[in-house]
């Protein structure tokens, strides 16, 4: 039986710094919002300072913004002055909220099934991603947007883990709320069968996705050295997707990253393409 204790790696227990607040950045203007819909969830904004394109600024969303946004720094956003960045993260303290992100970012069973209980983690709720996914682009899109200049052309979704497999999941399931998908070591082994379960169902959508995993990548509490490759799970689930129409992946393999590591180590890849 699983302790309800001290679970998960430790990285998932850190607090969030959120340091880029306090030095501030040279391209962007940073800001906060906290939403209250649903749990509670905490947007954090770095808008560019530039005149915006006459048909408004590109714009990343990052799942997990606590970390998203812990891990940016200033020399990250130099590097795209013209793209918007929102953090999606929810009203807590730490870089991650476990129990919040399973249910959030884990599809249902199938259309118009609702919440169950997680199959991997005890005590923990699963199956929401339909309902998070309509807070997204509804009321916490909204509040991130209010009052600035977004192309509504050129939004991109990025996630890292779970919030990988969310990406997945909205990319298959929900087309077209988002122009292009970053997933970074998406949980595949968490939903193998989520592209016979949903892909087969959506209408085929020909976005640009990108999926960035590492070669040293293990799950969190099994045991031995980390792998040296990267996920076979995820790399099938990407031979899979690429037998539907329209949807290719250009995928990146970051060699000696290990799982937490890909976080960051995707920004140099994930920021210029949702600036693109």
């Amino acid at each position: 039986m699983t302790s309800l204790g001290k679970v998960g790696p430790d990285h998932a227990r850190r607090q969030a710094e959120l340091r880029i607040f306090e030095t501030g950045a040279p391209s962007h203007d940073l800001s906060r919002k906290v939403v209250a819909v649903g749990p509670g969830y905490r947007l954090f904004i770095a808008t560019p300072r530039g005149r915006p394109p006459a048909a408004g600024w590109p714009v990343l969303y990052m799942l997990d913004g606590n970390a998203a946004f812990d891990f940016l720094t200033p020399g990250h956003l130099a590097t795209v002055p013209g793209l918007m960045i929102v953090g999606i993260g929810y009203d807590t303290e730490r870089q991650f909220a476990r129990e919040l992100r399973t249910r959030d970012f884990t599809a249902p069973d199938g259309p118009g099934d609702g919440l169950r209980p997680d199959h991997v983690h005890e005590g923990r709720v699963a199956g929401g991603a339909a309902i998070f996914h309509d807070r997204l682009t509804g009321p916490l899109r909204d509040a991130a947007e209010q009052g600035l200049p977004v192309d509504p052309a050129r939004r991109t979704l990025w996630g890292h883990s779970f919030g990988g497999l969310f990406t997945l999941y909205a990319l298959l399931a929900r087309p077209g709320a988002f122009a292009r998908y970053a997933a970074i070591s998406p949980s595949i082994w968490w939903d193998e069968d989520l592209i016979r379960r949903v892909a087969q169902a959506a209408a085929p959508a020909s976005l640009p996705l990108l999926v960035a995993l590492g070669d040293r990548e293990k799950r969190s509490g099994s045991d031995g050295p980390p792998p040296d490759g990267p996920a076979p799970a995820t790399m099938q689930f990407i031979s899979d997707l690429a037998s539907h129409p329209g949807h290719r992946a250009q995928v990146h393999v970051l060699q000696g990253h290990i799982h937490i590591q890909t976080l960051a180590g995707s920004f140099p890849l994930a920021l210029p393409f949702a600036a693109g």
